[in-house]
């Protein structure tokens, strides 16, 4: 009988175990209980699109890659904890999906700026970040450099030393940690999207940061009607400039309603035809269907009343 070669997908899963074992990585499934968030880490964990992609990814495919975690020392004795360097929001998913374990892989660090470079280092290139979860993980950067006694007193050589750390440049650096002077109220606008980033970073700016108030102020008097965006840019626009208060924003135009008829014109076209491809025969509700088309006839005829009306003031009835 002749022997059956193995296929090139269990090789390939040989080879990667084998590889781990040389490593002292082989893959463990650890219970959700025994993980713990690890408090270095400062990216969000908001249920936002990017983690709703997550957690339909992982409940399709399973887990594409292993969680990174890294033992806790002290525990309680016979029990083992891990904290969690690289998969936080895979194991928020997992949890979410009532998993009981997840596939690890058990890593030591020398030290905790060892231990947190691997943290940034599994976010940087993985996910979509936004610049204030930046600031707040340089910002974790520097205190952990400052506890070890490796933070240069110079504030543009402590910004150099993390821009190696973390592999981006040091005017990059810089401005992240820039946001950090915002205050609350105007760091929740930029996040929200109420302010742009471009005057975020503008009042961010050591310079700058005294206009906070003065812009604060004038937002909050003026009642916002529409772009509240533009009121916050022209506030800062004022403040910069130290000019009286700007005027209010334009009352914008309402349109004319008879701009509304042709876009009116094409939706009834297309709500007849979508009428006409009905198959009443599928539909086990007649009453409700016949319902709606005796209120779908009745609108008809409120607009058929209106638009006699108005033929007749143009004076062509």
């Amino acid at each position: 009988m002749a022997r059956k070669n193995p296929s090139i997908f269990s090789t390939l899963q040989k080879t990667a175990e084998n590889a781990s074992a040389v490593n002292g990585e082989l893959v463990r499934q650890l219970p959700l209980d025994a993980l713990e968030d690890n408090p270095l880490n400062r990216f969000s964990m908001a249920e936002d699109e990017q983690f709703l992609s997550t957690l339909a990814s992982l409940e399709k495919d399973g887990f594409l890659e292993d969680i990174v975690v890294t033992p806790i020392e002290g525990g309680p004795s016979g029990t083992e904890r891990f904290r969690i360097v690289s998969g936080h929001r895979r194991v928020m998913a997992a949890r979410k999906l009532g998993r009981a374990t997840v596939p690890c892989k058990v890593r030591r660090y020398e030290d905790t700026l060892t231990e947190l470079r691997a943290l940034m280092g599994a976010n940087l290139h993985r996910r979509n970040l936004s610049p204030f979860d930046m600031a707040r993980q340089l910002e974790t950067l520097r205190d952990v450099l400052a506890r070890e006694g490796k933070l240069p007193e110079n504030v543009k050589a402590q910004a150099e030393l993390m821009a190696e750390h973390t592999e981006l440049s040091r005017a990059t650096v810089e401005r992240y940690l820039d946001l950090l002077n915002l205050n609350e109220t105007l760091s929740a606008w930029a996040e929200d999207g109420r302010m742009t980033m471009t005057d975020a970073y503008e009042l961010a700016r050591q310079k700058n940061v005294h206009l906070q108030g003065a812009v604060q102020s004038f937002v909050e008097k003026t009642e916002p009607k529409g772009d509240f965006p533009a009121l916050v840019h022209r506030a800062v626009a004022w403040a910069k400039a130290a000019e009286e208060a700007p005027l209010p924003l334009p009352a914008k135009t309402p349109p004319s309603p008879l701009r509304s008829v042709d876009s009116f014109g094409r939706s009834i076209r297309r709500s007849t035809a979508q009428l006409r491809a009905l198959d009443l025969s599928a539909e086990p509700d007649r009453a409700a269907i016949r319902k709606k088309l005796d209120t779908c006839l009745g609108n008809l005829e409120e607009l058929r009343r209106t638009v006699e009306a108005l033929r007749k003031e143009l004076g062509e009835a």
